[in-house]
């Protein structure tokens, strides 16, 4: 399944928390636009580039990139240093 929230908590020093949430599902809308319109093109050099080897990985770059979107559901990446934290957590 995708990811449709990013959640980000900022959060300094001595000072109030800022809550940060960002909607993925429209980047994903408009990376699928670009994919749609690209896949005449991945087909034309996948079929140009079939004899060299290459065509098979081109045909795959669709079925990968949903592969890495998919995986990206439950991402924490928190950081932290001497003076602030950040911590974005991908649902």
């Amino acid at each position: 399944m995708i990811p449709i929230l990013m959640k980000m908590h900022i959060r300094e020093k001595d000072k109030n928390k800022i809550k940060l949430y960002f909607p993925l599902i429209c980047i994903w809308i408009l990376m699928a636009a670009v994919m749609i319109a690209l896949s005449p093109l991945i087909l034309i050099a996948a079929l140009i580039s079939w004899p060299l080897g290459y065509g098979r990985s081109l045909l795959l770059i669709g079925p990968r990139l949903l592969t890495v979107i998919g995986a990206l559901s439950g991402l924490v990446v928190q950081v932290e240093g001497s003076d602030e934290k950040v911590y974005i957590y991908i649902k």
